[in-house]
């Protein structure tokens, strides 16, 4: 969101600005959902993972990779809850780190991070492994759940790889590799936590990549072996690169504090059946259309209609099962809204860059990039998930106007996106794809039109 004016004090006053902030949200929802549910239909990921914006120079690269690093590892359990953003502002003597989560810093989260930041104020050349290895202890036993996750699917998927490895030749690859993944799907008793996440660290590069050669289809039990030893060993790299950037980057050894943004509320939108028809959505999408070319008007509806077959139906069935979607505003939405709406924060050295545990959504990305304030775009997975929404907590009524326009621009490039596949794809033929929304690990692998599309996801 950008410029918005500050909120307004009289309660009158306010209470009227809710009303036009929730009017616009009602009024973009009717387009936006439905033509978002029926991408979300057709394509899943609209395209691959996609790395930030750049090139930077060391120290602004340096400086990104803490603020992705630190809210990762603020980023504390599996789903979409603790997703977690950062935001450095500049300060006259000193700077501040800004934290938010799609649902909310807890109180623990702010504290543990607090715990880290003064950690980092020790850091030096002579105690960097030290440190490194205390942050990493404190966030193995804060993000317990979550590695402990990926640890029981690491470990699943190590055991079927080693079973489909016993049919293949003895060669020594093959015994050097059956060993390896012993050692993973039956780690030995004394091996703690941190251990294992370590073990996993190591294996990154070569003896991963030596998985993903064995890999014949990008879904199958080695590409998602290869993803799960990535996930476990992103902690400790995490850990190893919050202190190195600290050592690098002087404006991050004047951090002299964490401030924290209020996430806001969930909202329910409530689906209306009537607009959630695949062939009347395109037909909208194509009334609206700026291009109107009668040509591609006909082929995108005949598009749908074939990917919809009446006999199968698949993505109409999809689209009339839902009665409700759950909408947040995700981190780095709310990273980026609170530094538009206050003309007094600015940026460190004004790179304009939001750091996230998770590269952005497909709304988001978009939200992002569409932005007046120019921000430096994140690296993105290209996720489409519906349960998103622009920033909307006590705006005046410029800035309704603003959340308008953004919800606009928002509904242009959807709608361009939605005939782009149907008018480029054949009938809807071209490989689709589903993939991982975290950065590390084997992200690619094929996914079809079915109704499992249709399943809630959150970020």
């Amino acid at each position: 969101m950008s410029a918005f004016a500050p909120p307004l004090a009289p309660r009158a006053m306010a209470q009227s600005t809710a009303l036009s902030s929730d009017r616009v949200f009602q009024t973009a929802a009717k387009n936006l959902y439905p033509r978002l549910a029926l991408l979300e239909a057709l394509l899943g990921f609209k395209d691959g993972h996609k790395r930030r914006e750049g090139p930077g120079d060391e120290i602004c690269e340096a400086r990104r990779d803490f603020l992705d690093s630190f809210a990762y590892l603020c980023d504390v359990e599996k789903g979409g809850a603790t997703v977690t953003a950062a935001g450095l502002q500049k300060l006259p003597l000193s700077n501040l780190l800004w934290l938010a989560a799609n649902e909310g810093i807890r109180k623990d989260i702010e504290l543990y991070a607090e715990n880290i930041r003064q950690k980092l104020m020790e850091a030096n050349l002579e105690t960097q492994e030290a440190i490194q290895d205390d942050i990493f202890r404190l966030a193995v036993e804060k993000c317990k759940s979550r590695i402990e996750f990926y640890k029981d699917e690491m470990q699943k998927y190590a055991k079927k790889c080693r079973m489909r490895l016993k049919h293949e030749t003895r060669d020594e690859i093959v015994r050097s590799l059956r060993s390896r993944l012993k050692k993973l799907s039956e780690p030995p008793p004394s091996m703690t936590l941190a251990a294992l996440v370590d073990h996993c660290y190591a294996l990154r590069g070569e003896q991963v990549d030596k998985i993903k050669e064995k890999s014949k289809d990008p879904e199958d039990d080695f590409s998602k072996l290869a993803h799960y030893i990535g996930r476990l060993g992103a902690t400790r790299s995490s850990a190893n690169a919050i202190v190195r950037s600290m050592l690098k980057v002087p404006a991050l050894r004047r951090i002299s504090g964490i401030r924290t943004i209020n996430a806001p509320n969930r909202r329910e939108v409530t689906i209306d059946r009537e607009y959630m028809s695949p062939y009347e959505i395109v037909w909208a999408i194509c009334k609206d259309s700026t291009s109107q070319n009668p040509m591609q008007i006909e082929s995108a509806l005949h598009a749908m209609v074939d990917l919809d077959f009446p006999m199968n139906g698949e993505i109409r069935k999809g689209l009339a099962s839902r009665k409700s979607i759950v909408t947040r505003v995700h981190a780095e939405l709310q990273v980026a809204d609170r530094f538009s709406r206050d003309q007094y924060m600015e940026f460190v050295d004004g790179d304009r860059y939001v750091g996230c545990s998770k590269p952005a959504c497909y709304f988001c990305y978009s939200w992002l990039s569409s932005h007046r304030h120019q921000y430096t775009l994140p690296a993105t997975h290209h996720k489409i998930i519906l349960g998103c929404r622009g920033p909307d907590s006590s705006i005046n009524e410029a800035g309704a106007v603003i959340l308008k326009e953004m919800y606009g621009k928002i509904c242009i490039g959807l709608d361009q996106d939605v005939l782009d596949f149907l008018l480029n794809s054949e009938h809807g033929g071209t490989q689709h794809r589903r993939q991982y929304m975290s950065t590390e690990g084997s992200s690619r692998a094929p996914s079809r039109i079915s109704a499992r599309l249709f399943n809630d996801t959150t970020q």
